[in-house]
């Protein structure tokens, strides 16, 4: 964490505070059910009881505010803000979203606390904050390897001492979205990269995992977005170039420069591609094979494109990690993705669309 307390002085130096940017969710109330779903192709909103989340620093909400002027607040994780499972009250998120249905949801993360760490090797015991991490089991710098032991093992016992939860008749959202530190690590040289291949086989093991000790889930497959596009995005700003002149270490390889660069990056975005690849094959393996257990590729943000985006969707924090604005972003996609048909499922990050309002028949789609 060194070097991130060095980055927040360089960047507390001379970058003013930005903005806000509140995306509002503005669909009508629906009517009590008249039945609960019976098995996961029935599943609607309203039958969504428990929310839960695997990932790394952008599910753990590290540095979505920017910067604030002081060290300590610079390295929160704003875990109540994240976009798939935040719980704070004025939310923009999938989790605030469902609570909207479901008033006493559980799982849904809270407020904000200093960084969490798990990357690689350096993955200490006894970090997370229950009281506030709940069940979103995201640590910043975690990989595919990481997720399936020490992250599960988290949410498996928050899951099971959690007496507002029946593990065996509430329905479950769980939401993963994973990979890019083992891209960056790998780029790096500090460890081999992750290959597709064994991406594919952690992620099934995983997955086995849940189905095996956790009844009753949902599970959103969230592809990964091409690091190159981070790169473009904050060419657009003196100050992010310095940053990453200065600190290259969160991700070398997005952001060295000249046809190094260019070289370095495709090879990223290659294998990223290759990793989302595995994503659909892991999902049809498993698709249609149980009543109380789906997986499903949420593909609406993969096709994103840099030059359709503004600048305030990255962190003036590190020009990395996405912004409060991006989370609520993601937050409105996911939604609409997840209440679409896979047929119909649009994935250019369609950020300007309105929100998809579900009707007393709306589902979210198993196909």
């Amino acid at each position: 964490m060194l070097w991130l307390l060095a980055l927040c002085v360089v960047v507390n130096a001379f970058l003013p505070t930005l903005g806000q940017y509140p995306i509002h969710f503005n669909c009508p109330q629906l009517p009590p059910l008249t039945k609960p779903a019976r098995n996961v192709y029935e599943l609607k909103p309203q039958d969504i009881k428990v929310v839960m989340a695997f990932g790394d620093s952008i599910t753990a909400g590290f540095g979505m505010m920017g910067r604030h002027g002081n060290l300590f607040d610079d390295l929160l994780e704003y875990r109540g803000q994240s976009w798939c499972i935040g719980g704070d009250g004025n939310a923009s998120t999938i989790g605030s979203f469902l609570r909207f249905y479901t008033k006493d949801i559980q799982g849904l993360s809270l407020g904000s606390h200093i960084g969490e760490l798990c990357y690689g090797l350096l993955c200490p015991p006894f970090q997370y904050e229950p009281s506030k991490d709940v069940l979103n089991a995201a640590q910043s710098g975690a990989m595919m390897p990481d997720v399936v032991d020490h992250e599960f093992d988290y949410l498996y016992r928050q899951l099971t001492e959690n007496k507002n939860i029946d593990m065996e008749t509430d329905w479950k959202l769980l939401t993963i979205l994973i990979g890019a530190n083992d891209l960056c690590l790998g780029c790096s040289g500090v460890i081999p990269f992750l290959t597709a291949d064994d991406y594919e086989k952690y992620l099934t093991e995983l997955l086995k995992k849940v189905h095996s000790k956790i009844p009753r889930v949902f599970v959103n497959l969230v592809p990964l977005f091409n690091l190159s596009q981070v790169y473009d995005i904050s060419q657009r700003s003196e100050h992010c170039k310095e940053v990453h002149r200065l600190f290259e270490i969160e991700c070398k390889c997005a952001f060295t420069e000249g046809n190094e660069g260019v070289k370095l990056r495709k090879e990223l975005d290659d294998l990223g591609t290759q990793y989302n690849e595995r994503l659909f094959k892991v999902a049809k393996e498993f698709a249609g094979k149980y009543d109380d257990f789906a997986v499903i590729v949420q593909p609406c943000s993969m096709n994103g494109r840099a030059e359709n985006l503004p600048i305030s969707v990255i962190s003036m924090l590190d020009c990395f990690h996405p912004s409060l604005f991006l989370h609520e972003l993601m937050a409105k996609v996911m939604w609409n993705c997840m209440l679409t048909p896979a047929a119909s499922k649009d994935r250019s990050f369609d950020v300007k669309s309105d929100f998809i309002c579900p009707t007393n028949t709306s589902i979210f789609h198993t196909n």
